[in-house]
């Protein structure tokens, strides 16, 4: 019964995975309404999550529709595009996550056993490096100007978290989905021939196991996403090598539900909406951190394998030419989701995003800044809290 569930929550990631906006925590939402618990639930959820963690990099390379997790690699992965080596791309993100849920799926009792014996400390430097993340925005533009459009974009993206509060689907299509959707379609569609072969550089799985420390931060800090992981790991860094940057990218998406879920169990909180739906739907066991590691790594070979299966069929769907219709349809399904969930207020929340988004693009600094939206107000919580 147990594998019946696993299959069928990875039936349902690899869709959700090639919808843009389509989110686990929508799904997990309609989960928290079923009379389904225990097991069952368990590997349904944690099937999900994973195998989307591998097939939502499509979208995001092919027709730079990205989801909460992916919007980072659309400017490297359109280069790939460009120079006819998209196939190349989700093949690095695929490699990227699966050595993060080989190494993950071994650190994850370790990882359990850390967070639940320095709980109190990680709170107490919640709110330091949360501030360091939104200095961090402001440290990684080189001129005077753009730092000062960057303090603007995060004081009008914490206002828009505030403002709209549990709105994050909207705020996230708005600033990733729709306005980056919206600012391609001015351009010439560019159809470069792709190659189906791709050749990874084994050195490639170095910076897959530095993105499982992005993974780690993203899964214990509220308010930091994958993508703020990467960016702030890449300053420091500053590799210019895109196929490294997006195995890491792909590492830190895969890893981060590793962790998130070991973080639930430590501290009985959880990080992100679907692992509270998942929180509320399961028993706490003496097994129940090794099953759900076992259900993800198996999860993790049917996404891999899925991921580069359909991405071969992409190209098919790219060479014949249909991007620019792709992208009009998946600004509309990315409005129709947002209706559906959110209704009128996630509408006006996506609008108001939208627009933040466009001038981010236009501005020429990182969309990630964007994520202030979640930051800040987390960082509120926080300091009030601990004061």
């Amino acid at each position: 019964m147990i594998l019946l569930w696993c299959l069928l929550g990875a039936g349902i990631g690899l869709i959700a995975g090639l919808i843009p906006g389509l989110h686990s925590n929508n799904i997990a939402v309609i989960l928290a309404a079923t009379p389904f618990f225990g097991k069952e639930i368990t590997a349904f959820m944690l099937s999900l999550c994973i195998t989307q963690a591998f097939t939502e990099f499509i979208p995001a390379v092919f027709i730079g529709a990205p989801g909460e997790n992916t919007f980072e690699s659309i400017l490297p992965a359109h280069r790939m595009l460009m120079q006819g080596k998209a196939f190349e791309a989700i093949c690095l993100t695929t490699t990227g996550a699966l050595t993060a849920v080989i190494a993950g799926s071994l650190l994850t009792p370790l990882f359990f056993m850390f967070i639940e014996q320095n709980s109190q400390q990680i709170i107490a430097i919640t709110p330091i490096v949360l501030i360091a993340a939104l200095i961090m925005f402001i440290a990684g533009e080189q001129t005077i100007k753009k730092k000062l459009v960057v303090i603007f974009v995060i004081i009008a993206a914490a206002s828009q978290g505030i403002l709209f509060k549990e709105q994050v689907f909207p705020l996230i299509t708005g600033y990733f989905g729709i306005a980056g959707t919206l600012y391609s379609l001015k351009e010439k569609p560019f159809n470069a021939k792709q190659n189906t072969n791709a050749e990874i550089n084994p050195k490639i799985i170095l910076d897959s196991l530095i993105g499982i420390t992005g993974g780690a931060i993203v899964s214990i800090m509220p308010g930091i996403g994958s993508n703020t992981a990467a960016g702030i790991i890449n300053l420091f860094r500053k590799t210019k090598s895109t196929e490294k940057y997006l195995a890491m990218l792909g590492a830190i998406n895969a890893s981060n539900f590793f962790f998130s879920y070991a973080t639930m169990l430590a501290l009985d909180k959880a990080r992100n909406g679907t692992m509270l739906a998942l929180q509320e739907k399961i028993f706490h066991t003496t097994d129940t951190l090794f099953l759900g590691t076992i259900i993800m790594v198996t999860s993790a070979g049917i996404g891999g394998l899925a991921a580069i299966i359909l991405a071969k069929k992409a190209i098919i769907l790219f060479e014949e030419k249909v991007t620019q219709k792709m992208s009009i349809a998946t600004i509309i399904l990315m409005i129709i989701l947002v209706g559906f969930f959110n209704g009128i207020t996630g509408l006006t929340a996506m609008v108001f995003a939208t627009s933040l988004g466009l001038f981010t693009i236009i501005s020429g600094i990182r969309r990630s800044t964007c994520m202030s939206s979640l930051i800040v107000p987390v960082l509120f919580f926080y300091v009030f809290t601990l004061i």
